[in-house]
Parts: C-alpha cells; structure tokens; sequence
C-alpha cells in the first residue's frame, strides 16, 4: 500500500483518464457514500486543503483514505486502473464470485425469461397464461421448469429445502426496482398512467399564479398551415420540385413570462419521440440567430430567445413541463431525460382527459394569425377559411417555398415574439419580464457543465448480452438494432460473453455507443461494424432501414453504404408525398448533424445532400425576386 503522499499524488495525476461511473446505476442506499468518497478524492487531487481537513470534511478516518485510493490505483482485468468504480460502496476490486442462483440462470436462460414472464405477465399472441402471479405460484412454476429441464434432484436448486425459494423472491423483487413502471402494469392502467406521469391536474387559477421563471413550461407540437415545396435531385441528376405534407413545429413557453425558450421543425408526417428531445434541447441549448437568405426579412434590433440574450438563461432548465398524453411524448426515453437528465417533474394529465396548454396553444394561434396564414400558400386554419388558397400547392412550387424558407420565417417570428408587448403581462414583453424577475432574484437553475455534451441530450440506456463463440472463433460483440458493435478491449476478452452490458445510445447518431457494466463501471466506446460506423445516422433511420431490408424494398451487401443506399431509395421514390416528407426530414437532419457535432464534409464520411447542389444554389438565386414578392407581404404584418 502506498502510503507517501508526494508518491500517492504523482500516480494519481492520471485520475482524467480513469474509467467513469453511470451514478444513476449505483444503489441508492450507495451512492450518497459513493459521491462523498469521489469528492474526497477530488478534493485531494486538485487543491492544496490538507489531507486531516479533507478527511475531516468528508467525514472519513486517514487509513479508510488511504485504502481508498490504492483501491482506485489496483489494475482492473482490462489494464486500466480501477479510478472511481472502486469508490462505489461494496465494489469488489477482485472478480466477483456469482451467488449459486446467479449462475444456476446464467446455465439456464430459459429459468430466467420464464422468471420475467411470470412477474411481468408476459405472453405471446394467444396464449393463455395466469395473470398477476403471486411469489409463490411463480416460485412453484420456477420447480416445474428446474425439473423439465433436467436438473437432477441432487443438484441445486431442487438439493435445498425450500427450493431457492428465498433466491426466487429476491430475484422479483430486483426486478421491481429495476423495471418501476412494467411491475406497475400489473395493477391496471391507473397505476400505469400514475407511474408514467408525474405531477397533479392543475386548475387554470393555479397556472396563472405562477410567477418564477421556468418553475413551469409547456410543450406542444402544431402542423403549419401552409404548402411547402421540396427541391431534390435524383439519383439520375435530374432536378425535381414538388410540395410535401405539411411539417410541424415543436415548442417550450414558460407559462410565468410567456417567453418562448425554442422550438423545432419537424419535417415527417408525425412527430416522433426524437423530435420532442431536440425541441428539449434547442430549447435549453444557447440559441444563436440564421442567416437569413430570404429577400428583406430580417430580425428587429434586441429580437431573439432567452438563452441569446440573457446570460442567466444560457442552458437553463425549468422544474415542471406540461404537455399532453400523446405516444412520442409518453415514450420511454423522453420520460427517463426529463426525469434524469433535466431533473424535472412532467404533468401529462390523466389518460384521455389532457391538461389543457393555454399559453402554448394561445402562442401557436398567435403564430399562425400574424405568420403562417399570411403566406401566398397558406392552407388556413380549415376549409371554410377565407383566407385558405385553394390551389396552394401549386403556389408552393411555382414560388419555390421551402424548407429553408418556413425554417426562417419561424426563427424571425419567434424572435420578434418575445419582444412583443403582451396585454396579460401588463403591456411588458417576455424578455423585459423574464429580465426583470431575474434581477429580482429569482434563481433560475442551469443545466450542470458535465451534461452539456451534446452526445447527452439524446442518450438512452438499453441493456444487451455480450455474444460470442469460442468454439466457431467468433470473438465477444455487442447486438443492436441489426448491427454488431466492438472494441478493442471486448473483442479480446471472452470471459465477457454471455454477460449483461448497458449501452448508453445517442439515438441522434448511433455509429457509436457507450457501454457500461451493471454495476455502473465503464467498458468503453463501441463502435458500429462495417459501412454503419461511418455516417452519422439516427436510431429512427436505422430502424427504417432495417425494414425496408427486411421487407426486400433494398438490398445491402457488405461492402454497400447502408446510410446512401437509403438515401437513393428516397429519392427513387419521392413520387410519393409521404416519401418526400421523409427525404426532406432525412436531408436536413443530415445537415444538421454536420453542424451540431462539428463534422468535417468528406465524400467518405458524408453522404452528398441535394440542398448544397450548385445547381440548386444557382436555382435559388434565380428566384430570389419571387420570395422578395411573396414574402413582403408577411415581413410587413409580423405583429403580436
């Protein structure tokens, strides 16, 4: 052990390079511990508080120190030092011994998934199974399936008096821990909706009475009432226009300012879960203003959002979001960031009975009355609509109204929104009240340095089963969503197999994930296998890939670029307006993502977007005279 402080602090000059902990892993009952033990460490690292104070303030004895950070400096089986996962309280720095009934599943899947089928009431499509076992029923299925399987009656469990019956019940009860809402489904809807969604049903006297500054936000997504047009090239080089569904935009006001923190266009026909995390995160994010290329619209002199203007809002988050019950916003991984990575409650309302979004509905119709439906190819708010152009379509196309176009009109909108004067705030603007009240010292919460990485707004945590084959020489590998993914560590490490791993998924671009024991300790990065791990892609356009694959629409050899070859499927079939929604949405994410993750353009790395063609580019030039003449009209009544 070493125990020369001068000697102690040279090895541990490399702590930036130690494995890091997923502390949302760690055991409840641990990581209040956990966290005073890294503190500690850090404290002794980085500051020159002498070693009695640190162990003083953290309330630890001198030997327990000491022993602490020669566990972090042991080397691990994966030739890295062991650094903060030797923190976590009970964390066996030697390989750890698996309990008689841990390897008796191991042996025996099936006793497992039967297990979790039994707890969660599992079954297949026609299948009749017994609904909401008891502990013990679930223990006696557990004895039928040990002897079908052919364990011997001398063997374990069935060698023991009460059959592991104690293992059994412990088992359950890590999975109820582990899996909340899944073993809430077991007592009906309401307890599912009430596990899903946190927080009360607020009257509209309530809402009104609140005063601080994103104590609450509202989220809600609104289809645009206009046509839009899509200019894309073939395959073949020939260069096509023509109108798409109508998009939505995604939106987050504080209810106590009316200020709108960010939004997001989305470009599918529906919005889907992805789009609701990047409206959260333009939303907390600095928003910075466009370039804009439309003929004399321009931003009003202090217009913008919060994050831009004030510097107390920059990556600000709120402690409660309002939306309604719809599937995207009730999806898992939208519930896990706002829970875990915002740190906010979420008010979704009972199930069929949506809380109301007075502000956020207000702003929309806002939007539309002073934006939108003053577009040459506004759609109106319904057919009845005087102001609905009947041959909008064709208006779209012949003006060239685009993507781009709605994408900086909204900016421009919002900006200037809130920097409106409104009647409910006494005839101040969003910004001068939102101002106001900070100066007044209402504290507005930030989001911590450490979680601002981009890679962390969109991140989900899946769990896998390391696989592999000794006998055939297939080395271990991680399976996700049709693709395998490696690193040099777990590829020459077999004793991984058949081990359980948690991935931490960007599912804004899934070339890469990060995988975690169960524990909480860090394997490492993976990477995609093959042509996968090259092009940014999403989780949503890998799945979409992988059907078409399946239903035999593409065909992918090895050596073939999954990431163009779905581009080019696009393309080919942008006949039809659904398809060019998708085109138009996968295009602009592509751009996107170049921007937001620093990516260099390259013809091996990226795949060619049509909009940066110089033919479309001359295009757009050339009909620089038509937006001027349909868009001054709009940039004359932008008004709140």
């Amino acid at each position: 052990m070493i125990r020369d402080e001068e000697l102690l602090k040279q090895n541990l000059q490399l702590m930036e390079n130690w494995p890091t902990v997923l502390e949302d892993n760690v055991k409840s009952e641990y990581l209040e511990l956990y966290l005073k033990r890294k503190a500690a460490v850090q404290a002794y690292i980085n500051s020159d508080t002498a070693l009695p104070t640190i162990c003083e303030e953290y309330g630890l004895y001198r030997s327990d120190f000491y022993r602490l950070l020669n566990r972090c400096l042991l080397l691990h089986t994966d030739g890295r030092p062991f650094g903060f996962r030797a923190l976590i309280p009970h964390f066996r720095v030697e390989k750890k011994k698996l309990t008689k009934f841990e390897t008796l599943l191991d042996k025996y899947p099936k006793l497992r998934e039967s297990l979790e089928k039994d707890f969660f009431n599992k079954k297949k499509k026609g299948e009749l199974r017994e609904f909401n076992m008891s502990y013990k029923k679930i223990h006696q299925h557990f004895v039928q399936n040990c002897i079908k399987l052919g364990i011997d009656l001398n063997e374990y469990p069935l060698s023991t008096k009460t059959k592991a019956k104690k293992s059994v019940e412990r088992y359950l009860n890590n999975l109820k821990d582990s899996h909340f809402i899944s073993s809430a489904a077991k007592f009906g809807d309401d307890a599912t909706m009430k596990a899903k969604n946190t927080g009360n049903v607020l009257s509209e006297s309530e809402i009104t009475n609140i005063i601080r500054p994103l104590e609450r936000v509202e989220f809600d997504g609104h289809k645009i009432d206009a046509s839009i047009a899509l200019i894309y090239t073939t395959p073949e080089g020939d260069q096509v226009i023509d109108t798409i569904n109508r998009i939505w935009i995604l939106s987050i006001i504080d209810v106590a300012t009316r200020s709108i923190l960010g939004y997001h266009l989305c470009l599918n026909q529906e919005y889907s879960s992805d789009d609701v995390l990047m409206c959260i995160r333009n939303a907390i994010k600095p928003w910075e203003p466009m370039k804009l290329t439309i003929p004399s619209l321009e931003y009003q002199e202090d217009a913008g959002l919060p994050s831009f203007l004030i510097p107390e809002m920059q990556y600000a988050i709120w402690d409660e979001l309002c939306y309604d019950n719809a599937k995207a916003n009730l999806a898992n991984i939208v519930q896990e960031t706002l829970k875990n990575f915002v740190g906010c409650s979420v008010n979704a309302g009972p199930v069929a009975t949506p809380v109301r979004r007075a502000f956020i509905e207000r702003f929309f119709n806002t939007l539309e009355t002073n934006g939108y439906q003053r577009l040459i190819s506004t759609t109106g708010s319904g057919s009845n609509d005087p102001r609905r152009r009947k041959n909008s379509n064709e208006i779209a196309i012949d003006y060239e109204i685009h993507v781009d176009h709605i994408h900086e009109i909204t900016d421009v909108l919002i900006a200037e929104y809130n920097t409106t004067p409104h009647s409910s705030l006494t005839g101040l603007t969003p910004l001068q009240v939102l101002k106001q009240r900070i100066d007044r010292g209402m504290y507005i919460n930030a989001l911590p340095i450490d979680k601002r990485d981009e890679f962390l707004f969109f991140t989900q945590k899946v769990k896998r089963t390391v696989r592999g084959n000794i006998t055939k020489g297939i080395r271990p590998y991680i399976f996700y969503e049709g693709v395998r993914y490696v690193n040099d560590l777990l590829v020459n490490t077999y004793s991984l197999v058949g081990k359980k791993i948690i991935l931490a998924v960007n599912v804004d671009d899934i070339r890469y994930v990060k995988a975690y024991f169960e524990d909480g300790s860090e394997l490492g990065i993976l990477i995609a296998t093959g042509k996968w791990g090259l092009r940014h892609h999403s989780l949503r356009e890998r799945k979409s890939i992988n059907r078409l694959k399946n239903n035999g629409e593409i065909h992918i050899n090895v050596s073939e670029d999954p990431i163009e070859i779905y581009h080019n499927y696009l393309m080919n079939n942008a006949k039809n307006k659904k398809m060019r929604n998708k085109l138009a949405a996968f295009e602009k994410n592509q751009i996107s993502k170049k921007k937001r993750y620093k990516v260099e353009t390259t013809d091996e790395g990226n795949i060619p977007i049509s909009e940066s063609n110089d033919n479309q580019s001359e295009s757009k030039r050339l009909s620089n005279n038509k937006h001027e003449n349909s868009f001054k009209r709009l940039r004359r009544t932008i008004q709140f």
